[in-house]
């Protein structure tokens, strides 16, 4: 979920470890990829947050996605928030998928809608790194169990909503039995949000806890004649969306993250074959779910733009093919990591 109220003024977050020892995947086929569904509530992307104005209706229309994803041998992770796994359609939904063994079921704490009430609705506190330590853990444990008891399944993986994890969102995660975050956003920082900055962390995955807990960052590289020193630029050049622009526009530098959601497809295929030349283990997509059904997020506004969804997707799993990069799936590589 992107942010709708935008702070002037960088203020830090408690850190999430973003950085740690490289993570060994014996007997996992290198390289890989996983989907990634941040599986969440509507909303309105452009007003404010709130506990109530939100709705599902998406939920009916994720079949033919998952009917792709099968057609191709992926299995999708489906990191569910507490509104989805609380609904009788969604729980049923993903209960089903679950147990036929065509898809992964995960965790996204969007905190605003997850109980325990007890902090104010702001931009800031969207950010569960942000709130009192008791309060985001009770949060997860509330996300936890509702998961588990309305799909049944106990979860190993997680995503923040907002990539909100900070310092202490690790231990709560094993206390839980989660083994594998995707929190972090690589090359993104959300300091003028109030969020994270993950601008610095590693691409490959790496031990948050080692033998406790895995993370697998979200996949981004950057493209352009000057990505080779893109991390030395990225602090001056990214501040400027104008900045951003002009380099983009003339081929010297950008940001490229593997998800349809506001990335052309001509930008994803280079964005796989940078990440390839890269030797990324395991490349991460990810996207919204109601990005599913028209009129949702800003990236899918009409059916036009949905079938263009479908169609970027098509093209995507038919280019890794071509590149030999494996589906692989989260339970694999915990398998791989932990041994």
């Amino acid at each position: 979920m992107n942010s709708k109220e935008a702070a002037t003024d960088l203020v830090e977050s408690p850190c999430f470890p973003g950085n740690g020892p490289t993570v060994d995947l014996p007997g996992l086929p290198q390289p890989c990829f996983i989907v990634t569904v941040d599986t969440e509530e509507e909303f309105d992307w452009n007003s404010g947050f709130t506990r109530d104005r939100h709705g599902l209706e998406h939920l009916h229309k994720m079949a033919p996605f998952q009917a792709l994803c099968e057609g191709q041998g992926v299995k999708p992770v489906y990191l569910v928030d507490y509104p989805v796994a609380n609904d009788g359609f969604g729980a049923e939904l993903f209960g089903n998928w679950a147990k036929r063994g065509v898809a992964e079921i995960g965790l996204q704490l969007h905190p605003w809608v997850n109980p325990p009430f007890d902090e104010e609705v702001s931009t800031y506190n969207s950010y569960a790194c942000n709130l009192p330590p008791e309060l985001e853990r009770a949060k997860l444990c509330a996300l936890y169990e509702i998961v588990e008891q309305r799909i049944g399944v106990a979860a190993i993986s997680y995503r923040a909503g907002r990539y909100g994890a900070g310092a202490r969102t690790p231990s709560f995660l094993t206390e839980l039995g989660v083994k594998v975050d995707s929190s972090v956003r690589s090359l993104f920082d959300y300091r003028r949000q109030g969020g994270p900055n993950y601008a610095r962390c590693p691409l490959t995955p790496y031990w948050v806890q080692k033998g406790k807990l895995l993370e697998l960052p979200v996949t981004s590289v950057f493209g352009g004649a000057l990505r080779s020193i893109g991390p030395l630029l990225f602090d001056r050049a990214f501040e400027s969306e104008t900045m951003r622009a002009l380099l983009a526009r003339g081929g010297m530098l950008e940001r490229i993250a593997l998800t349809p959601e506001g990335i052309p497809l001509s930008k994803a295929l280079e964005a796989i074959d940078l990440a390839l030349e890269a030797a990324l283990p395991v490349l991460t997509f990810s996207f919204h779910s109601p990005s599913l059904a028209a009129g949702h997020t800003p990236y899918v506004r009409c059916e036009q733009e949905l079938e263009t969804f479908y169609i970027w997707w098509e093209e995507v799993f038919a280019h890794l093919r071509k590149r030999n990069v494996a589906p692989s799936s989260i339970a694999a590589i915990a398998g791989a990591a932990f041994g």
